[in-house]
């Protein structure tokens, strides 16, 4: 990060990011990322585990940059999210600070799957 934006004081999601998106099977877009995540063992009856995942995707290693964008920063992570299997999963996930929050949290937009590691 640059001395401009500096790193996020936390980093949050919302409840329904994860529930009525990423686990849910018929949600448009969630849907396939849904199919990608579940048979890594995430399922909607235990949402906390993949909260914890993110939470925990979201660190200075897995730093691959941002991009500011109007009124906000997006960052990008990308690497190995922990998973309940211990299966290897490599993942893009982008969350955005927004300008005008005195908090500086940084908040989930999204998860990618790419490609698996060799």
């Amino acid at each position: 990060m640059t001395p401009e934006f500096g790193w996020p004081a936390s980093f949050t999601i919302a409840p329904a990011k994860i529930t009525a998106y990423l686990l849910d099977p018929n949600h448009p877009d969630g849907g396939p990322k849904y199919a990608f995540l579940a048979p890594f063992g995430f399922t909607p009856r235990n949402p906390e585990d993949l909260r914890r995942a993110l939470l925990s995707h979201a660190r200075r290693d897995n730093f691959a940059g941002f991009v500011p964008a109007r009124r906000a920063v997006k960052l990008y992570f990308e690497g190995l999210l922990p998973t309940p299997t211990e299966a290897r999963s490599n993942v893009r996930t982008v969350w955005q600070m927004d300008d005008d929050d005195p908090t500086r949290a940084a908040r989930f937009i999204t998860l990618k799957p790419l490609p698996r590691p060799a």
